[in-house]
């Protein structure tokens, strides 16, 4: 059975029934976006019309959802078929009919473009053989709450669960398979709602009151997740028991019903039922939403023992399909905290900057960070140069050192060594001096153990960094060795 937005009652009277069957604005032969060819109708509801097509080049079939004639015009109702939309459009849980296109006809009305689904709506199902086995519908159920758990993860609230919106088809594998459809009247939480949902009009598919919540009878815009909470509640009833938990002859009782009326336990209706799985299901149906089962992962893991394996293959992927949310939602909030903390260290250079004359806000950001620029420039020029200065000093060391190992030592060791004189050095007194400086260089260089002569000053350390002491070459070039002079000099 096709997927249809809302359920079809009761027969109606002939003259009535063009009203009640509309026809799709594209007739039958038809194309949609030269590429959709409507073969026939298969489902409507108070809003829409539902086509069976064919892609034309995959030649795959489609279902195409068309707004009625009639609502065409009506904004509250196109806004509704967009919301439908593009929420379904956001999720990618095997147990949501897919959104594969959406758009306009030259008319302007909407069309969308769903997968197509060969099976039957539980509302059928239930017509027919209800009360269904206790592992078939807490099986269904668990389904369904995988839906809603992504869609509650993404803000959304359905606000529409009913039989009729959860259609049976069969997975890849061949086993049942539940899909949730019909997202037209769910809502974004944190964004603001502008319309409200009338009970009264007989003609939108609006939701059936039988399966709402008591605060969204009160107010449709101020529900949370719990509203869904409650609606699975009312449809695993029906399930078990093939009876509705609140019911009237006209809409207002039924809405008294709701919002006064304590459910008849499961257990009058069927014996054989698990009094735990009574109690889930009541819980379900607590008036105050303080008290009823908190969400989707507490809903899966009360029934995991009551549906047989797929039933706890369902759990486990509702409770990690939260998991994740809530990671993705404490990490959006350590970066907007993060965010909001350097925003107020903005605000504060802005206030510190305020009194430069002559910029505006953005020329005071800019003002602090050219003074920063300038200001580790000047620490660069300056640690340059004193890193050149350093430079020059152990470079002038060595001479220094090999005219200190040169020079005559005292006849008396508590007598200081004698300046050397300013003036020229005799030829032999330079000769003298570099044979000393020969001899004295395999000791001072390339030998790291051997003990320096006893009077030749030690090297000032703090002269040599670890980079200069790497690469001894550069400093102490290698000298011409002086021949030996005859021992009568």
């Amino acid at each position: 059975m096709p997927p249809a937005d809302e359920k079809v009652f009761e027969p109606v009277a002939p003259d009535r029934a063009s009203a009640v069957h509309p026809t799709a604005p594209v007739e039958p032969g038809g194309t949609v976006a030269g590429k959709y060819r409507i073969d026939r109708t298969i489902g409507f509801g108070g809003m829409g019309v539902i086509c069976e097509a064919t892609h034309l080049e995959l030649g795959t079939k489609v279902a195409v959802k068309f707004v009625r004639f009639e609502r065409a015009t009506d904004d509250r109702t196109v806004a509704r078929f967009l919301t439908e939309a593009r929420s379904a459009a956001q999720l990618r849980s095997q147990h949501t009919c897919r959104v594969v296109d959406c758009g306009r006809l030259e008319s302007g009305s909407p069309y969308m473009v769903m997968e197509y689904l060969e099976g039957a709506d539980l509302r059928s199902i239930a017509t027919a053989q209800a009360p269904l086995p206790v592992e078939d519908s807490v099986c269904f159920v668990s389904q369904a709450l995988e839906a809603l758990a992504e869609a509650h993860a993404r803000g959304i609230v359905h606000r529409d669960i009913k039989p009729e919106n959860l259609f049976l088809t069969q997975g890849p594998d061949g086993g049942a398979l539940i899909k949730v459809l019909d997202f037209g009247i769910s809502k974004q939480l944190g964004r603001a709602q502008n319309s409200s949902r009338s009970l009264t009009e007989p003609t939108d598919s609006i939701g059936s009151p039988y399966h709402m919540s008591p605060e969204q009878m009160i107010d449709p815009t101020a529900v949370d997740a719990r509203t869904d909470i409650w609606a699975m509640g009312v449809v695993l009833y029906e399930l078990l028991t093939g009876r509705l938990p609140f019911e009237g002859e006209t809409t207002p009782q039924i809405c008294a019903n709701v919002m006064t009326a304590q459910p008849k336990s499961p257990l009058e209706i069927r014996a054989d039922l698990p009094e735990a799985l009574v109690q889930v299901v009541l819980s379900c149906m607590e008036k105050d939403r303080e008290k009823r089962v908190p969400d989707v992962g507490a809903l899966s893991r009360a029934l995991e023992s009551f549906g047989g394996a797929r039933s706890g293959l369902s759990a486990t992927r509702v409770e990690g399909i939260l998991a994740r949310a809530r990671d993705v939602k404490s990490t959006r909030q350590v970066s907007s905290e993060m965010s909001r903390a350097v925003d107020e260290d903005d605000e504060a250079g802005e206030i510190e900057a305020k009194d430069i004359p002559g910029l505006s806000r953005a020329g005071k950001g800019r003002a602090w960070v050219a003074l920063g620029v300038v200001l580790a420039g000047s620490i660069a020029y300056y640690a340059v140069g004193k890193l050149r200065s350093g430079n020059a000093e152990t470079i002038a060391s060595p001479a220094e050192s090999a005219s200190a190992a040169a020079a005559p030592s005292a006849p008396s060791s508590s007598q200081a060594a004698p300046v050397p004189s300013a003036g020229r050095p005799s030829d032999q007194e330079s000769r003298s001096a570099q044979k000393a400086a020969r001899k004295a260089k395999p000791v001072a260089l390339h030998s790291g153990t051997a003990e320096p002569p006893p009077n030749s000053p030690k090297p000032n350390e703090k002269n040599f960094p670890a980079s200069e002491k790497s690469d001894k070459s550069d400093l102490y070039p290698e000298l011409k060795p002086v021949p030996d002079l005859p021992s009568g000099e």
